[in-house]
Order: structure tokens, then sequence, then C-alpha cells
């Protein structure tokens, strides 16, 4: 397998499973502008996309990414409990040495580089949290009478959206949660991609010149980091994300067909089974999905209610 190519482990957001950031950030802004309530949240996930694409353009060279980006955003992305825990004892300015400790992350890569993988991985977690939370409130709609609710997704979204919105106010606290957890990241995201933007810069000068301004050079890098431009950047750079949608289609495809087989399977040995149990053998035994996935799938199956 490529470099590039490295999966970065157990990622899922709105019910998609998410297996290579640098390639599949399209994918992920598709999966949450596919949730009932989106568009309440809109700013809040392109503030985060928007950064995140940013991020992965300082993997950039020619116009690609060269091997060793995938290994090392796969890496960081595992490791990124660790990491967070270790940066936060340490100063904002030595995050590139923090990163370096763990051995297992590739030692050509800049501190640029380092540091913009990990304002990345904060940001994608930013919109985990917040889009995850959103699709389980849509979920709970499925409650009512899944087969009822099903149909009118298609045929009603408005009523749809209004029966998502009233589950939404039912748990203020989770929302407090998700927004909260959604900023923490995205304030640990922005300090970084600042750095990043710094760490870039000091690479890029050569500060053995007589004409190198110290209060220039940083008042200028601040600025980048923070500017409109820097998300016009972003937005350009997420083109180089990009690949054919039918291979995320076909892996959905392939994750649902999964999940009917194994549920005839438990049906078949066991007739009587109930829908907790069928979800607990699909998730915890079998291990296919998360539980939001799984009830997904077995509702669009029609395998629930049962």
């Amino acid at each position: 397998m490529d470099d590039e190519n490295m999966p970065i482990g157990r990622l899922e957001i709105a019910g998609f499973d998410v297996s290579n950031l640098l390639w599949e950030l399209d994918d992920i802004e598709q999966a949450v502008r596919e949730l009932a309530l989106y568009s309440p949240f809109r700013e809040h996930f392109k503030e985060a996309l928007e950064l995140a694409n940013y991020a992965t353009s300082f993997w950039l060279e020619d116009g690609r990414y060269p091997d060793r980006a995938g290994s090392v955003v796969a890496t960081m992305f595992r490791l990124r409990d660790e990491i967070e825990e270790h940066a936060s004892y340490a100063d904002a300015a030595s995050l590139p040495s923090v990163i370096r400790r763990f051995h297992s992350i590739d030692r050509n890569a800049a501190d640029s580089q380092l540091v913009a993988t990990y304002t990345l991985v904060q940001s994608i977690q930013a919109v985990q949290v917040l889009a995850n939370w959103l699709f389980e409130t849509e979920l709970y709609v499925f409650d009512l009478d899944a087969d009822l609710i099903a149909q009118m997704q298609v045929t009603d979204p408005k009523k749809y959206c209004a029966l998502a919105e009233k589950e939404r106010l039912k748990d203020p606290g989770g929302e407090i949660d998700a927004r909260e957890s959604f900023r923490t990241f995205m304030g640990n995201a922005d300090k970084a991609i600042m750095l990043a933007s710094l760490y870039r810069q000091v690479e890029d000068i050569d500060v053995s010149r007589g004409n190198f301004n110290v209060a220039s050079f940083l008042n200028e890098a601040l600025s980048k980091a923070f500017s409109a431009k820097a998300s016009q950047r972003g937005a350009a750079a997420g083109k180089a994300n990009r690949k054919p949608e039918s291979v995320k289609q076909q892996n959905a495809a392939d994750l649902r067909e999964r999940v009917c087989k194994a549920a005839d399977r438990h049906i078949l040995a066991n007739p009587t089974i109930s829908e907790r149990e069928l979800k607990k053998a699909l998730v915890e035994q079998e291990g296919i999905a998360s539980e939001p996935t799984v009830k997904k799938y077995l509702i669009m199956g029609g395998y629930l209610p049962r």
C-alpha cells in the first residue's frame, strides 16, 4: 500500500466511514451536507472544513501529495490523543518537537507540515463531534415509525427536518456539549495553523540575509494565518482532495451489504431475535460498524423495527 493511501484507523462522520483524510475531505463535506439539521450549523462546518483543506495544502508539491504525506497524516491521527496530552503540557511553539517524540512519525517531514497536520486532525475532530451529534439526533426520529419516517425523508423533507429539529430541542445539554467540544477543537486548530504558517515562512526565508526583519516577518505571518485569503487558498487546495465519488458510494454500498448479510445470518439462526440483540450482535460481536451506522442500514434494509 502506498504511504499516501494508508488508512487512518477508525473514523466515522455522520454515518460515513472515512479512511483517508488527504483524499476524502470532499466526501466528509458531502456527508455533513446530507444531515437534516445541516443548515443551522453550515458556518461551523464551513469554518472547520476550510481550515482542514488549508492544512492539507502544506503537503502539496507541484500539485500533488508526496508519498510520505499519507503516512504522517495517518500516524498522527491514530496517535492524536497521546500527542494532544503531551502538547497540553508544552509551550505552543514547541509543538513540532512534541510531535517528533513519537518515533513512528516520519523524520523527513518539515516542522510546518507536522503542525499543519495537527491542525488537520483537530479540525476534523471538530467536524466529527458536531456531525455525529446531529446524526444521532436524527436517528431518534426513526423511533417514531421507521417506515413512515423513511418515506417522509423522500416525500416531505421539510416535515422530516422539523421532526429532527424537535428532537434536537429535547436534549439541550447534548447540544451544549457538542458545541463546546467543537470550539475546543477549533481553538486548537486555529492556534496550530498560525504556528504552521510561521514555521513555513521560517523554512522559506534565508535568515542569513542582512535584510531579514523579524517584526515584519511576524506581522505578515500572523496576517496570512487568519486572513480571508487563507480561506480562499484552503478552498482551492481542497480541489486536490477529490477522488471519484463512485468509490465512496461503492464503499457505502459494500458496508450496507455486509450489515444486511450479517443480519440475515442472525435472524436465520434466531428468528425471534430482538432489535436490541440484533444490533448488539452486529456492533459488538462482529464489529461491522458503530451502532448508529448499523441502525441506519438495518432500517434502510427493512430489518427494523422488529
